[in-house]
């Protein structure tokens, strides 16, 4: 398969990457374990290293200042708003403001905007179609984001994808995407 184009749910809790059989039927992509949904956790390792994914995700408990997750709700997001403030209250990670009052998560690898680390997530499942694909790569992605999002949150959410080298050829609502894969 030659430049495909794969869909991504970057949820807030997890991420599920599909792509489209010759057939025409979507197929949800696993990992090398065989998981399907894979959580939108991303840790910073004490080694420098960066663990993404389910072992991230058992990091939340030995290192919780440095594991991240949730970050869909801050994306878009005004580091002055309720929904951070909130956030802030919740979170065993560091949450400050940045330049242009945006939210800033520091970790022991640096201050990451909240686009940064969807990234991080939205590269890790785009490797893992690459290889479930037995792609050269994957550039190409629609990525889908609550209809409830602004234009602010869904242009973040695109930023996201261009960070992690994927063209974001649309940003599609939750809820068309489902119509379009069930209707």
């Amino acid at each position: 398969m030659r430049d495909p184009i794969i869909g991504i749910d970057l949820g807030t809790s997890n991420t599920v990457v599909a792509h489209v059989d010759a057939s025409g039927k979507p197929v949800v992509l696993a990992d090398d374990n065989g998981h399907k949904i894979h959580p939108s956790v991303v840790s910073f390792h004490p080694n420098g290293g960066v663990v993404v994914g389910a072992a991230a995700k058992q990091r939340k408990v030995i290192d919780p200042q440095n594991t991240i997750y949730s970050v869909k709700r801050l994306i878009g997001r005004s580091f002055r708003s309720p929904e951070v403030k909130t956030a802030m209250g919740r979170s065993p990670f560091l949450i400050k403001e940045g330049e242009n009052q945006a939210p800033l998560i520091v970790t022991r690898a640096g201050e990451f905007a909240v686009p940064e680390i969807s990234a991080i997530v939205l590269d890790y499942v785009r490797n893992i179609a690459g290889e479930r694909l037995s792609s050269v790569s994957v550039n190409r992605a629609v990525v889908t984001v609550p209809a409830a999002f602004n234009d602010a949150q869904r242009s973040a959410t695109a930023t996201a994808g261009t960070i992690a080298n994927l063209q974001v050829v649309r940003v599609l609502n939750e809820p068309t995407a489902a119509a379009l894969a069930y209707g």
